[in-house]
């Protein structure tokens, strides 16, 4: 359910061929890109909010897919954090 939050976040403005588009990219089809503009308006200020924040556990930096996991590189699940900046960004 947590990486749904995210990848409802990223997909909210995408019309139905780009959510299509974004659908396939996900399954595997990297050549379906015409979601990506779209979806890096809402990913960028994502990424600049995270900037400075880590994983609550080992202080790692915290990565956000395209298909909505959100993890540090040591592999623990940052969904609570990353979660939270998107609930700011959206006030």
């Amino acid at each position: 359910m947590t990486s749904k939050i995210v990848r409802q976040y990223f997909t909210q403005d995408l019309s139905y061929e780009e959510k299509k588009s974004y659908l396939e990219y996900i399954k595997g089809d990297e050549s379906s890109d015409i979601w990506i503009e779209k979806s890096l308006l809402r990913r960028e200020p994502l990424l600049i909010a995270l900037e400075n924040i880590t994983c609550n556990v080992c202080n790692e930096w915290i990565s956000v897919r395209e298909n909505g996991v959100c993890k540090c590189s040591n592999g623990h699940e940052c969904y609570d954090i990353v979660i939270k900046e998107i609930e700011k960004i959206m006030k």
